[in-house]
């Protein structure tokens, strides 16, 4: 990629650190080529690439004269983005959510899109988006939402949890565009997003639906729209943070202080060892040091991940009224949207549990008492117990919630017990044993930090059960046997002869079985610092196989159209040949996108060079 195309991004990260910053002439950005290139290298692996939209087009064949095309209508401003195919999933209340999947093209460009959206708006000099809102950023993600209330939420009498109605499809256009007016101030950047949203989709019936209004969920720009819209809310609820606040500290608790004066006497009288002195310290154990609905303090907490919210709220219950109703009204006068009035409640911290992300949250006693050492003043170890006041934050994973969720997908019955998923009985041993690793690893590594973590055996016992069904079923012997044969941890040994060498190896995969069940209340999976936009995009530019030679005959695209050949997995071998024809190149490439010569590409879709070997090719693509 050209340092001068990605130069202009990063001075449009650092100029938007500037919240007062305009951007002009950002509809230039859509005549590099560079960008698309990158925009490629980013959604070209992604799950999906090889669907096809409502043109019948997938990735295979994308190629540098498509971008050439692409930028040519945008120099002259007719480019249309077609209407997406649209399927539905089935949501945890029985309802279907419709997903649009775009058209190959249109991804690449909104792509490219979001990637100059990112670079105005999330800046990581900093950020326009607010510190409050997670989702769908870089860096940040369910669990740093989740870290912060494990950290910054102890204390709160009052959640609030917020639920917009259908929010993604009641977005409204035109108070989106004028949102996006504040920072961009160049109408036909903004007219291009505009296309995006009208651009409507295709009922099952094959009907085009005009977009008029809403944002499509499957649209690569939805996130980041969503984001600007609800950044919105995010500054409202600051402002109603810094006008509500009050107070610098809780007022001291009576109860507490008059036992700590008891023991205090009974301390200078020498009686620590007396019983009276055990319970009253018992009792101050107990109790807060500071008064819990101190109406002199007010403290607001608030987190946001996409369309889902949470508001916490130190002070009485009809502060916490008063602040729904508030969020309530400005959602319905600023963006036209409505709270479900069902879905969205105001819950006790300490008596009722509230959900958020997949995670049942409260306060309560959190940290276990336990015994402490400390050192007195000549040196010798004595033994004590923490306090614990009943208003840490309390993080659980949904137990029910998750047994039920394998019950749908076949693992378990309702109670729990495992069965076999008789659908992926045809799986080789191998396949089953990484996808029921993959479950259960996922499950484990989401829940970390939860405080009834232990629990999550059950989860892994579930499966570890259902996948020795499964083998047991696959090779129609029983589940006793299944563990004689393969292990505890049924393991399985796959031998598959490599690529070049011709030797036979062998590959040992085992079932992820944890062991180690310990409570590690800071368990989150945060990622590293933000790379560099500059380093990151030169990287790919320069690895993109997009224009180079074909490989197959070796002729270059100042002789002939070359474009690239994609598949959509490659089986890798067990014991035997499954990747077929041409496919048992790539395997060996480990690759699933080369550049072909369109004359090649067509040959290798009829089969003519089913025979080859990787010998065979003119070079091997790196």
């Amino acid at each position: 990629m050209s340092y001068k195309t990605l130069e202009r991004l990063e001075y449009l990260r650092k100029f938007n650190s500037n919240r007062a910053w305009i951007n002009h002439d950002l509809y230039r950005l859509m005549y590099r080529e560079e960008l698309y290139i990158l925009a490629y290298e980013r959604i070209k692996s992604k799950p999906g690439n090889m669907t096809a939209g409502t043109d019948g087009k997938t990735l295979d064949g994308f190629s540098l004269e498509k971008i050439q095309s692409i930028i040519q209508q945008m120099r002259d401003e007719s480019f249309q983005f077609k209407p997406a195919r649209t399927s539905y999933i089935p949501k945890a209340n029985g309802k279907r959510r419709k997903l649009s999947i775009p058209c190959v093209v249109d991804k690449i460009v909104q792509e490219v899109m979001r990637t100059i959206l990112e670079a105005i708006y999330d800046s990581p000099y900093q950020p326009y988006f607010a510190p409050t809102s997670h989702g769908f950023r870089p860096h940040r993600s369910c669990h740093t939402a989740l870290r912060d209330f494990r950290h910054r939420w102890s204390g709160v009498n009052w959640i609030i949890e917020g639920d917009i109605r259908s929010f993604f499809d009641e977005i409204e256009t035109n108070t989106l565009i004028a949102l996006l007016s504040k920072k961009i101030k160049d109408q036909r950047f903004l007219n291009l997003i505009r296309k995006a949203l009208k651009a409507g989709y295709l009922d099952l019936h094959g009907h085009k639906q005009e977009g008029l209004i809403g944002t499509p969920q499957g649209s690569i720009l939805s996130p980041i729209l969503a984001n600007v819209y609800l950044n919105e809310l995010d500054e409202f609820i600051e402002t109603l943070r810094t006008k509500l606040e009050k107070g610098q500290r809780k007022r001291a608790n009576q109860a507490y202080q008059l036992l700590s004066r008891a023991k205090s006497r009974l301390v200078a009288k020498g009686k620590t060892k007396s019983q009276e002195f055990k319970e009253i310290s018992q009792k101050m154990r107990k109790l807060p040091s500071k008064e819990v609905n101190d109406p002199e303090f007010i403290r607001i907490k608030y987190l946001r991940f996409a369309d889902d919210w949470i508001v916490g709220v130190c002070g009485g219950h009809s502060l916490a009224e008063g602040i729904k109703q508030q969020i309530q009204e400005f959602l319905k006068q600023h963006l036209k949207l409505t709270l479900s009035e069902e879905k969205t409640r105001i819950t006790n911290a300490r008596q009722e549990e509230s959900n958020f992300l997949g995670t049942i949250l409260k306060l309560g006693d959190g940290k276990e008492a336990k015994l402490t050492k400390a050192r007195n003043g000549i040196g010798k170890e004595r033994k004590f117990k923490r306090r614990s006041t009943g208003w840490q934050t309390v993080m659980k994973a949904p137990l029910a919630k998750l047994i039920q969720r394998l019950k749908e997908k076949g693992f378990c019955s309702s109670e729990g017990r495992p069965k076999p998923k008789a659908g992926w009985a045809y799986l080789d041993a191998d396949q089953l044993i990484n996808h029921y690793s993959s479950i259960n690893r996922g499950i484990q590594n989401y829940y970390r930090f939860s405080d009834n973590w232990w629990q999550l055996s059950r989860i892994q016992y579930i499966l570890q059960y259902s996948l020795a069904m499964t083998l047991g079923r696959k090779y129609k012997i029983s589940t006793a046997q299944v563990f004689k044969r393969f292990g505890k941890k049924l393991s399985y040994t796959l031998k598959r002869r490599g690529a070049r060498e011709g030797v036979e190896k062998e590959q040992k995969i085992s079932f992820y079985l944890n062991e180690d069940w310990k409570k590690q209340r800071d368990g989150f999976q945060i990622g590293s610092e933000r790379p560099d936009l500059v380093r990151i995009g030169q990287r790919m530019r320069t690895r993109s196989k997009l224009g180079q030679p074909c490989c197959i005959c070796g002729k270059g695209a100042e002789q002939v159209k070359v474009e690239m050949h994609h598949v959509r997995h490659l089986r890798k071998q067990s014991g035997k040949r499954v990747a077929k024809g041409f496919n048992q190149i790539l395997r060996n490439l480990n690759r699933k996108q080369i550049p072909v010569c369109k004359e090649c590409h067509e040959k290798i879709h009829r089969g003519e060079y089913d025979s080859y070997n990787l010998g065979d090719l003119a070079y091997t693509p790196n």
